[in-house]
């Protein structure tokens, strides 16, 4: 059996998620990378979609955010595992890293 891993790689989104009020409602600049790893066919198209779909709803963190893609993900194909790697480019205190972020890994 062959297992493909399909991805998509330092996609900037806007996203509407922070702690701080601001960041609900001005929103904040991400960067996304994702890997799916499956036994039949992807889309990346349809798992771009997922990602701008997803980005028009309000989330305190992005640990939410990233859940909410693995739950879509996971109701349109039957995968093994799915990793979400989400950087905030701009965060809302003085500050001198490039981004902070999370990783969120499913696996079956």
């Amino acid at each position: 059996m062959k297992r493909v891993i399909i991805f998509i790689e330092k996609c900037k989104l806007h996203l509407k998620c922070g702690v701080y009020e601001e960041e609900r409602k001005l929103g904040v600049e991400v960067e996304i990378d994702i890997k799916v790893q499956a036994d039949e066919f992807v889309d990346y198209e349809q798992l771009y979609g997922i990602l701008t779909e997803t980005t028009t709803e309000k989330f305190t963190y992005l640990e939410q955010f990233s859940e909410r893609i693995v739950e879509k993900i996971r109701k349109m194909w039957n995968t093994e595992k799915i990793e979400v790697s989400i950087s905030k480019r701009s965060l809302p205190f003085q500050n001198s890293m490039k981004a902070a972020g999370i990783i969120t890994i499913w696996e079956k």
